[in-house]
């Protein structure tokens, strides 16, 4: 018997497919690409009409024509690591390339992406405190006193959101808290003569919780024909900036109609 029409062959292709797809999204790589993973890894062991049906939140894998295995996975938690996203298509590469890969072996080479260490913390905070420091400098914040300091409210900012997104795993809430602090902490520099105007400040050390990436990734989205997909991005992103749009201009107003 062909091993394409073995069941528990089957099984374990569509087993390592769903695992890849499941971890590319985790990892914040677009529904295009996924489907298109999961697609050419089937396709790669014979299995030509297998459906996937991707969103931000879940991935379902079918077959059309024979025994009607469908295999389903939700997806509660995302983020983006592009480093995790170029293992799991060199994973993914190999083993259409490969025939003689066994699927279980395949498997567990998808665990052990899991084990790959984040970003350096240091590396991180630095880069993101030194690229929101620069971008106040462009819109306005030329002296020195203003890079540094946003150099600093922008690194006490995304520990903020680091603290609290690992608390509730909700992105708005973690987004409104960190921004509503940025603009505090800007707003009383100015109240204590320490700056003279907090908006390139405040400007800058929001720039790392701006959803750009999700915003253009749903658009891709949207180009590449998954409407549901590319919507519940482009809305997420909305929704994100619209937690930044409130908290500080909640921050903003109450300055203003206390004195400030």
């Amino acid at each position: 018997m062909k091993r394409e029409f073995q069941v528990s062959y089957k099984k374990d292709i569509l087993r390592f497919a769903l695992i890849l797809g499941e971890k590319m999204l985790i990892n914040g790589a677009e529904t295009s690409r996924v489907e298109d993973s999961v697609l050419r890894v089937c396709k790669s062991r014979g299995f030509n009409h297998i459906n996937v049906f991707t969103t931000p939140t879940c991935i379902i894998i079918s077959d059309e024509k024979f025994d009607g295995l469908t295999f389903m996975k939700t997806i509660s938690r995302r983020t983006i690591n592009l480093a995790k996203i170029n293992k799991l298509n060199n994973i993914s590469r190999e083993f259409v390339k490969n025939d003689d890969i066994n699927p279980l072996e395949a498997i567990d080479k998808l665990q052990e992406v899991d084990e790959v260490k984040d970003y350096n913390q240091f590396i991180y905070f630095i880069g993101t405190a030194i690229a929101s420091a620069s971008f106040a400098y462009l819109i306005g914040g030329t002296g020195l006193l203003d890079f540094a300091l946003t150099l600093l409210i922008a690194s006490i900012g995304v520990i903020i959101y680091n603290k609290t997104i690992k608390l509730n795993q909700i992105p708005f809430f973690a987004t409104l808290i960190s921004s509503f602090f940025i603009a505090i902490l800007g707003t009383l520099l100015v109240k204590y003569d320490i700056l003279e105007n907090p908006t390139s400040l405040i400007v800058g050390s929001i720039m790392p919780l701006l959803p750009g990436v999700a915003f253009i990734q749903g658009l891709r989205d949207l180009i590449s024909g998954n409407l549901i997909a590319g919507i519940s991005r482009i809305m997420d992103a909305c929704f994100i900036a619209i937690a930044i749009a409130v908290s500080v201009g909640v921050v903003l107003d109450l300055r203003i109609r206390f004195g400030g």
